[in-house]
């Protein structure tokens, strides 16, 4: 069995070499788009999700707490009870912000000599969405201080200092955002349009009813048309890590070795979708438009233009369905905020069960098209 899939992988890759123009277009087009898109990236949300960890516990800490919650941009869904927990709320991505009222605060809004502080640990990952959450609560700690001190004359009218601290992206930079998205989507382009092809070109070309007399199991023939295409997805994706890491000056601070299995995940749910695809497509031009509405669909429901959580629930519960979303939301916390497995598991589950389904859903099609 091993041979007979060795020999059709050989006789994949010879037929790849001979379509240079294609070839060209797998091995170079990404990294002119990821420049191109790096390039030309630039500079309102609503309920981002965040943490208080209140540790004054006074009347006053609680009414900030409303004043923040109250804006339409932010919601408090979180109370952390000490900064390691609420580190996890920003590095699994469940806070978009954390702010910290200190001890004391409510006894320093008394004093003119010392000014109340308030810090806020914002996650930089997405620019958008932290320059949000910044801006919202500091226009709300000072609109709270205003009622405050119209309200209660003991109140001494004075800022709180904020010191705000931006985790993972200091800088605010928004190509750490925009070019980990790209990337994920360059190597999504490439997997399905190879996947896709497969069989749709030899349906085309004729030779699909040869193939289905050989010795080939169904199986056989799956897997041999599914490892060069996993193959140049994974050439892919080394090629764009170096681009973004060595090109753009993008952290890449988790493990490398839990990048490639996510990665090596990830593209297996991708071949499993464009096998399935090949196998009801007549012509690769076919196979080439579906390819077109899936990957619109996919853009759409991932995050990769709109944050999921902004979605409405019917369009989240769908995206569930998207691998992308899940790869994306991997390759952001493994390479920008260090997330270990323990982090990610969600998604990587989730890209596993996708991955099974695709496959098994494609060989089954296969079984019923051809025997």
């Amino acid at each position: 069995m091993l041979l007979r899939i060795k020999n059709l992988v050989i006789k994949e890759f010879i037929q790849l070499r001979r379509d240079r123009i294609f070839i060209t277009f797998i091995l170079l087009f990404p990294a002119v788009q990821l420049s191109l898109i790096a390039q030309s990236t630039s500079r309102g949300w609503n309920h981002l999700p965040i943490a208080i960890w209140d540790q004054d516990h006074s009347t006053a800490s609680r009414q900030l707490i409303t004043a923040l919650d109250v804006t339409e941009e932010l919601d408090v869904r979180y109370h952390p009870r000490s900064l390691a927990e609420a580190n996890v709320l920003l590095t699994e991505g469940k806070a978009t912000m954390v702010v910290v009222i200190p001890a004391g605060f409510s006894r320093d809004l008394t004093r003119p000599t010392r000014p109340p502080q308030v810090q806020i640990i914002v996650d930089g990952t997405n620019n958008i969405l932290a320059s949000t959450a910044l801006g919202t609560a500091e226009g709300a700690i000072t609109e709270f201080v205003r009622r405050l001190t119209r309200a209660s004359p003991q109140f001494v009218e004075m800022p709180i200092e904020l010191r705000a601290a931006v985790r993972f992206n200091p800088a605010m930079n928004v190509q750490y955002q925009a070019i980990p998205a790209q990337m994920g989507f360059i190597i999504y382009e490439v997997v399905l349009v190879v996947a896709a092809t497969m069989l749709a070109r030899e349906r085309e070309l004729g030779t699909l009813e040869q193939l289905a007399v050989t010795p080939l199991s169904r199986f056989e023939l799956i897997t041999g048309k599914a490892i060069p295409a996993a193959v140049l997805g994974l050439l892919n994706f080394a090629f764009m890590l170096g681009v973004m890491v060595y090109g753009f000056h993008v952290p890449m601070r988790g493990s490398l070795l839990l990048l490639f299995g996510v990665t090596l995940l990830f593209i297996a749910v991708e071949i499993g979708w464009g096998m399935l695809i090949s196998a009801i497509s007549r012509t690769q031009q076919q196979a080439i438009l579906l390819v077109f509405i899936v990957a619109m669909t996919d853009v759409s429901l991932s995050g990769y233009m709109v944050p999921v959580k902004n979605m409405p629930a019917f369009l989240q519960a769908i995206s569930i369905l998207s691998a992308l979303r899940h790869y994306l939301a991997a390759l952001r916390a493994i390479a920008l905020k260090g997330a270990g497995l323990s982090a990610i598991w969600p998604e990587v589950m989730a890209l596993a069960g996708l991955a099974v389904a695709a496959g098994m859903a494609s060989l089954a099609l296969a079984r019923s098209r051809w025997d």
